[in-house]
């Protein structure tokens, strides 16, 4: 994959929620926004699994001012979602 694929709407709203979230620790999940993260790791995923790795997506997203400490605070370390994607078979 080597195009952008992660929108700047879709990273705007992760953001949101993330500040959100640490403004409120004690509020409810909201089901919008847990499905907006959702989104951006199932895409962070399919990435990894094509062979992509954070700096490749980051690199690919700079016009959107994406970085990998961002990608790790929204859907986790690079290694974690590397692990799950190996225990589903879905690693190349």
């Amino acid at each position: 994959m080597s195009a952008p694929f992660i929108t700047d709407n879709l990273l705007l709203r992760c953001r949101r929620e993330q500040r959100v979230q640490q403004e409120r620790n004690r509020q409810s999940f909201d089901p919008a926004a847990i499905n907006d993260r959702k989104e951006l790791s199932l895409l962070v995923e399919q990435a990894l699994a094509d062979g992509d790795d954070y700096a490749s997506i980051v690199s690919r997203h700079r016009d959107i001012a994406l970085t990998e400490a961002e990608l790790i605070d929204l859907i986790g370390p690079e290694q974690a979602l590397r692990d799950r994607l190996e225990r589903f078979g879905q690693l190349h």
